[in-house]
């Protein structure tokens, strides 16, 4: 396992993304998705320091849910930072960075939930 601080996986999956040929455009708005990650648990901690309870301090955090004027962000960009947050921390967990995802049940898996369910199509 290696080392490493929220805003080194940060920037290792945004390169990671930019090699996989992502657009430049995606890779703006991932970043400033993963700025809200950093300003919650702080760029400098340890991402193996991260909790399962912490994670879902952040989920029902004003950072994530509101504007810095107050305003409640709209269901969307809540939803894509929470995305952005869980593709992270699923990358650092391939990569070797991290052993166990933090991750509430609750948290939607994305395209997982459709390979598994093609695992299970009946012969026919």
């Amino acid at each position: 396992m290696t080392e490493c601080t929220v805003h080194q996986a940060a920037e290792a999956f945004i390169g990671h993304l930019r090699e996989s040929g992502k657009k430049e455009r995606t890779l703006y708005t991932y970043r400033k998705d993963l700025d809200v990650v950093e300003a919650f648990f702080g760029a400098d901690r340890q991402l193996v320091e991260i909790r399962l309870p912490q994670v879902g301090k952040f989920y029902k955090s004003d950072l994530l849910l509101k504007l810095p004027d107050g305003k409640e962000r709209a269901e969307r960009t809540v939803a894509k930072t929470v995305r952005v947050f869980r593709m992270m921390m699923v990358w650092a967990r391939e990569s070797g960075r991290i052993e166990e995802l933090p991750l509430p049940k609750s948290t939607p898996m994305g395209h997982s939930r459709v390979k598994e369910s093609s695992d299970e199509q009946p012969n026919g």
